[in-house]
């Protein structure tokens, strides 16, 4: 008995401190502002939830964690109840009647289309997808188009995303640096006046 709950507390600890990982990461900060902007109706905490996921799908997947945030912004406008008249549904927008048999053998729990609403489950299943269409293209603009049936207008605002958060990136690392040479600076000042 003692042993299961000590198993379970390194786990929780495991799962905390990943989350905690996480939320430093401004990856995960720039695509939670993203989410929350884009989905006003999102708490935070659902899109810091769903940022988990991404950077644990695109991990596993060897995907930029950006392109799958802007995948979902522009497939679903974040929503996981999103279902298209196509039948696509969830925060990727997964053809459930092309993709089912797939689905079931790597989900087992996921007996209905309904089932995509679930988030992990959507994100890392459109995260497959996705990564056997790059693997085809070798090319991640032509792999978007792929994934969304030739759509260039899609892949083309996916692509535009990815930038903007890219530019965000850059932009908080040349602020990081900033105040870092302003806090050397400083310190150098400081022992140039002490050593006179």
């Amino acid at each position: 008995m003692g042993r299961k709950i000590l198993c379970t507390l390194i786990i929780v600890l495991a799962i905390v401190n990943f989350s905690e990982a996480a939320t430093q990461n401004p990856k995960v900060k720039n695509i939670v502002e993203l989410f929350t902007r884009v989905n006003p109706k999102l708490s935070a905490k659902t899109a810091q939830n769903y940022a988990d996921i991404i950077l644990q799908a695109g991990e596993k997947f060897k995907i930029e964690p950006y392109v799958i945030a802007a995948m979902i912004v522009h497939e679903s406008t974040v929503n996981n109840k999103a279902v298209s008249k196509g039948g696509d549904y969830g925060l990727m927008q997964i053809r459930y009647k092309v993709h089912s048999k797939a689905i079931k053998q790597r989900f087992p729990k996921v007996k209905r289309a309904s089932d995509m609403f679930d988030a992990r489950i959507n994100i890392f299943f459109g995260c497959e997808i996705f990564s056997e269409c790059y693997a085809k293209t070798k090319n991640v603009y032509d792999a978007l188009k792929r994934y969304s049936a030739g759509n260039k207008k899609l892949a083309d605002k996916v692509t535009a995303t990815v930038r903007e958060l890219q530019a965000k990136d850059n932009k908080n690392s040349k602020n990081k640096n900033n105040k870092t040479n302003k806090s050397d600076n400083k310190n150098v000042n400081t022992k140039t006046r002490k050593g006179k």
